[in-house]
């Protein structure tokens, strides 16, 4: 167990193992804690996102469209717990499945910051290419895919199970994910999430 040397400490910790495991180096798991406390403060910046959208419920005219939105989120954010529990436990695999639950959450950043790091060197070095749509597309594409390596990565080397297993893992993700979004498309008040994600790209494109 890694010694607790301040909260510093510890965020230097969780930085390091998640350029690790983002550099495919197995080792970055040992900078992550396997304990509900950890994993909570995995799960803090994402919740408190979603508190503040919360909050602007009371704020905005369409409030049943936001609540959906707000709750919608907050399912999108525990579905990999469930889902990895749930896997993990069949597996055998219930004693490693909170450090691997709590490197998976914390890496969810790192394409984040990448394709953050991308969008904004494109539009310091040439803007009128990162208003391309092209340009955003491809940059979307390629943060689909590494993030797809990355989580199954993670999941190969957090729970130690097979390519194929940790594959499975995430696709059952990805399923579940598509079927909550499907479910908030179909039912009222039929929030489509693809309108929210394009439209930065039509933002972009029209500025």
């Amino acid at each position: 167990m890694i010694p607790d040397t301040g909260k510093l400490g510890a965020a230097r910790r969780i930085l390091q193992g998640m350029m690790l495991l983002a550099g495919g180096k197995r080792e970055g798991l040992a900078f992550f804690e396997g304990t509900p406390d950890a994993f909570g403060a995995a799960l803090a910046p994402q919740m408190a996102c979603i508190l503040v959208g919360g909050i602007q419920i009371f704020l905005l005219p369409d409030k049943l469209m936001s609540a959906t939105k707000l709750l919608l989120s907050f399912c999108v954010l525990l579905l990999p717990a469930v889902v990895s529990h749930f896997y993990a436990h069949r597996w055998g695999r219930g004693a490693l499945w909170l450090r691997y639950i709590t490197a998976a959450t914390w890496c969810g950043w790192v394409v984040v910051l990448i394709s953050l790091a991308c969008a904004v060197i494109a539009a310091v070095i040439t803007p009128d290419v990162a208003r391309q749509s092209a340009f955003i597309g491809a940059l979307a594409f390629c943060a689909a895919a590494y993030e797809l390596w990355l989580q199954w990565f993670v999941a190969k080397v957090g729970l130690g199970i097979s390519g194929g297993r940790a594959a499975l893992l995430y696709l059952s993700i990805l399923v579940a994910s598509i079927a909550l979004y499907a479910s908030a498309a179909l039912l009222p008040p039929h929030y489509m999430v693809l309108n929210d994600l394009l439209q930065p790209m039509v933002t972009m494109k029209g500025s």
